[in-house]
């Protein structure tokens, strides 16, 4: 591509950046194409970059770098807005005119007295005139990657993947390939932290739960009789203990999928899994059991009297 002759006022335009292997997304009917997010206006330009699908006007997605397009693109042309041109400058004042200081100066004449006084700085501003967009075309073909949206944008769980060699600079497309969510682990902290009758939760070396669950005791207690005649008699009532259970929980830190989409779904899996296993244990202990969970029958208590 042949790059413009520059003035001297002028900053380079932007160039664009080599982008390797060119991949398409496809989902919901709409073909999505990443340009890089390096591909900004210049500094001090007008209005915003906009970029063509064959001539038809692509759609800028809330996503940061990706453009939508109604139909397969054979090229994608993206003009970049440029900082107009400094052609000259201007007396402010025209009644201060004079032939030292005439009414418009040229950049080169304007640089040169400028060196020698701010004088002319407080008294002229520049002259501007439009610079047309800098148009740049990227050709496919693209690799079509079937139904699949990009990756969410301010997820905290990073997602580690396992990308083929070509991709590995190519972050916006690594929620496609196989990997791992990581920070299962503090994530299932957080949420069994804030349930009813967790004492603690331990995840240095294992992931251990410490509940104390309230059990109430009956007890009787022989009394007096107030008649004299009569046999004492037993008054009941129930003392408040507290029954400490300990899980011991297989839970990793990184929850793998085929793509991110299949570890976000197991990840919302393993949580339900995982809090259900707590709040099953978590349940009120119960007088029959005594806070054991194990109900001792006939037998067993008459097995354990002999011993």
């Amino acid at each position: 591509m042949t790059q413009p002759t520059l003035h001297p006022h002028e900053r380079p335009p932007m160039t664009f950046p080599a982008i390797g292997a060119t991949y398409v997304l496809v989902h919901d009917g709409l073909w999505m194409y990443y340009l890089p997010e390096t591909l900004k206006p210049a500094y001090g330009a007008k209005g915003d970059i906009t970029a063509h699908a064959d001539g038809q006007l692509m759609t800028k997605l809330l996503q940061p770098g990706w453009w939508g397009s109604a139909h397969q693109a054979e090229q994608i042309t993206i003009h970049v807005p440029q900082r107009d041109r400094v052609i000259g400058y201007r007396l402010d004042d025209p009644a201060t005119e004079s032939e030292r200081f005439p009414a418009t100066l040229t950049t080169e004449k304007y640089d040169e007295l400028r060196e020698q006084n701010d004088i002319w700085f407080q008294m002229y501003s520049p002259l501007y005139q439009s610079v047309t967009a800098q148009a740049l075309s990227l050709t496919g073909p693209w690799t079509v990657l079937e139904n699949a949206a990009p990756a969410p944008v301010g997820d905290p769980r990073p997602w580690h993947a396992s990308l083929p060699t070509i991709l590995t600079q190519r972050p916006e497309y690594a929620h496609l390939f196989p990997g791992a969510l990581s920070g299962f682990r503090d994530h299932l902290r957080k949420l069994i932290e804030a349930m009813p009758y967790v004492r603690h939760v331990f995840t240095r070396d294992e992931f251990e739960v410490v509940l104390e669950v309230p059990l109430e005791l009956p007890e009787h207690q022989w009394v007096p009789s107030p008649y004299p005649a009569r046999r004492r008699r037993g008054e009941g009532h129930n003392r408040q203990v507290t029954i400490t259970r300990r899980l011991h929980l297989p839970i990793p830190d990184r929850v793998p999928g085929v793509t991110r989409a299949d570890a976000e779904r197991v990840w919302d899996e393993q949580t339900a899994h995982w809090t259900a296993v707590v709040t099953s244990a978590s349940a009120k202990a119960c007088n029959t059991c005594r806070g054991t969970g194990h109900v001792v029958d006939g037998s067993t208590e008459y097995d354990a009297k002999k011993a």
